[in-house]
């Protein structure tokens, strides 16, 4: 382990379009003791042709696993005290760093310390000037539990020693397994939050969390806080937190997965359709009401207009 060494982890799936920003944001830390670890996880666009242009970038190839296999790949290479896992399409502020060390020696009992990030388009330019600073009077862990503490991976520094822990991420879960690693060490170590921002959260139509679909969604992040049950059962705080938690996340995909039914029963993948209502029964099932009042409103109008026309 090589001390105040900071492991840069890039996983990457075909995310070239955005891949030299997100390295050369990197290379412009004013803390310079850093290695840069990329991890292909078998893409077909032009990754290795943008990484391999960086004589700093140590670059790995493994075919495609998932994002969760990457980043123990990165794990398993880094020599660092610290490590971080830097989204292929988000823009690290300069001082981020340097910020998140100089968090983690002023609080050594810490085991990660973490910011705020800027949400921008694709073009860099950010979506609102406004942040909102991360409410630390409960504890992480239990801002957590509640989904109420936004933590993009790239924001976080963690102590490398931390997944000796808490083990690796999670490969059974497609997505949602860096919110899985959060939990589980921000159970096991207290964390330290400096609130300034360090990454520009780059939010465009390839993110996960955008094209995702929303039954995916549900299930894994579900799964992810679900895990967590044994160690919270009996405190009551942290039953409420999960509780709330879980009906966020519910709220917050289900509404959409009564259109992911209507399009996958119009591309005939009946076996799909059914899975998804399956869960939409099982946890929004006002979302089938509320689409059917959004149907009948859209085919109302178009009514008019045309009784209007005529």
């Amino acid at each position: 382990m090589s001390a105040n060494t900071v492991s840069v982890i890039i996983p990457c799936y075909n995310a070239a379009k955005f891949l030299e920003e997100a390295i050369e944001s990197v290379l412009a830390q004013t803390y310079r003791q850093f290695e840069i670890i990329l991890v292909n996880d078998g893409s077909t666009d032009n990754t290795e042709e943008v990484a391999t242009r960086y004589p700093e970038v140590r670059y790995i190839y493994q075919k495609n696993q998932g994002i969760a296999a990457a980043r123990n790949t990165g794990l398993v290479e880094s020599c660092g005290e610290y490590v971080v896992f830097h989204n292929p399409d988000d823009i690290m502020r300069s001082n981020a760093l340097e910020i998140g060390v100089n968090s983690l020696k002023a609080h050594p009992n810490c085991g990660f310390a973490f910011g705020l990030c800027k949400c921008v388009r694709n073009d860099g330019l950010a979506f609102d000037s406004s942040l909102e600073p991360q409410e630390m009077s409960l504890d992480i862990y239990q801002l957590l539990l509640r989904s109420r503490c936004f933590v993009p991976p790239s924001t976080v520094l963690f102590r490398h020693i931390v997944f000796e822990a808490v083990g690796n991420f999670d490969r059974t879960l497609v997505v949602s397994n860096d919110y899985d690693v959060f939990l589980r060490v921000a159970r096991a170590f207290p964390g330290y939050c400096h609130n300034q921002v360090v990454v520009d959260y780059r939010q465009h139509s390839s993110n996960v969390s955008i094209t995702g679909k929303p039954s995916r969604m549900l299930y894994y992040t579900l799964k992810s806080l679900g895990k967590q049950w044994k160690s919270v059962k009996g405190n009551q705080e942290y039953e409420a937190a999960f509780r709330s938690g879980k009906q966020h996340w519910i709220s917050l995909f289900g509404s959409d997965m009564a259109y992911e039914v209507a399009a996958n029963l119009k591309a005939q993948k009946f076996a799909s359709a059914a899975q998804v209502m399956g869960l939409l029964l099982r946890y929004y099932p006002q979302g089938l009401v509320k689409y059917a009042i959004e149907r009948w409103f859209k085919l109302w109008s178009k009514l008019l207009v045309t009784s209007s026309a005529s």
